[in-house]
């Protein structure tokens, strides 16, 4: 595939648990980046989050420079949702506000930053469960591979007390913590003197798998990337506190790359379906301060079923 840059990055995410058991994110001040108070009042809060996350990444980038805008989620603007939900039972059906609904629809983040910025430009939004920041970053490399050179890419999730109280009830958070937050990333054709990373692949898959099958498909990916799994310095896991999960992990970690840093990322952002968009953050913001390491590797899954590797190598560039 055709080289492809990661230039900016941006995010909002969590500081300290909350006494609810979650990470909620840490809200930065939403005047500095949305500066039309009438427009501020009128979000919701994730959707301060994915906007101000989004025009924080694009800052000092001419916005007819932005040849597309990725968005990811996986369950999108739940606070709307209830509300209009909520609204529905109480006027039984009837004389209802249409803009918790019209706020409640996925692709409002990504419609906000192009009307904010007047970017007109490809825009789509990705709501694929646990792989939706992965869709979105490979119709980035896609768009890249097409011949644009500039590409916003990025993920948003909220937590609110009805959702986290619902997945209790469902038993997906046993043993782990709820989480939230904002990623974006703008990829580029170019790197520049601000790069933070390249990216050398993605690659996903949707099945229950035992350990010897994962890591077959590991070692394929990396293979498809010429990348052996002794040059790889920096292993990043999705484990999140569940035993049955972490074991996978820990064992990949001492089959595949005994000689790699070894980290986690949930224990700093929670669980998501967007987290590994964090992952993808952490891992360019330090490969970005530090000489090593060189290769770093993202290997995440959600509820044992949707798969994601994601390979990026420090670019020495512009060092």
């Amino acid at each position: 595939m055709r080289t492809v840059y990661i230039n900016r990055i941006a995010s909002i995410h969590s500081e300290v648990p909350h006494e609810d058991l979650c990470l909620y994110a840490q809200d930065p001040d939403y005047k500095v980046l949305i500066t039309n108070a009438n427009l501020r009042r009128r979000m919701s809060r994730i959707i301060k989050m994915g906007v101000a996350c989004g025009l924080e990444c694009l800052k000092g980038v001419s916005p007819d420079k932005v040849d597309a805008i990725i968005t990811a989620t996986g369950l999108g603007c739940l606070t709307d949702t209830e509300k209009f939900m909520n609204a529905l039972i109480d006027n039984r059906e009837q004389m209802l506000n249409p803009t918790a609904f019209i706020q409640s629809t996925f692709n409002t983040i990504g419609a906000q930053i192009a009307l904010l910025l007047k970017i007109h430009a490809y825009n789509v939004t990705y709501v694929h469960r646990g792989l939706s920041f992965e869709s979105a970053l490979t119709d980035g490399i896609m768009n890249i591979a097409e011949g644009k050179q500039h590409v916003l890419a990025g993920a948003v999730d909220e937590i609110t007390p009805t959702s986290h109280l619902i997945q209790q009830r469902l038993g997906l958070l046993k043993g782990t913590l709820a989480g939230e937050g904002a990623q974006f990333f703008l990829l580029g054709a170019q790197a520049d003197e601000q790069t933070f990373a390249e990216l050398k692949g993605i690659d996903t898959f949707v099945s229950r798998m035992d350990i010897p099958e994962i890591s077959m498909r590991i070692r394929q990916f990396l293979e498809y990337c010429e990348v052996a799994p002794k040059e790889v310095d920096w292993f990043i896991s999705g484990k999140n506190g569940r035993e049955a999960t972490d074991s996978i992990y820990s064992i990949l970690e001492h089959n595949l790359f005994p000689h790699a840093r070894h980290s986690c990322f949930k224990n700093q952002c929670g669980e998501y379906h967007t987290a590994s968009s964090y992952a993808l953050w952490m891992a360019a913001k330090k490969l970005k301060e530090e000489a090593l390491p060189r290769y770093a590797l993202i290997y995440n899954q959600y509820q044992e079923t949707n798969h994601s590797l994601i390979l990026i190598k420090r670019c020495t560039s512009y060092s």
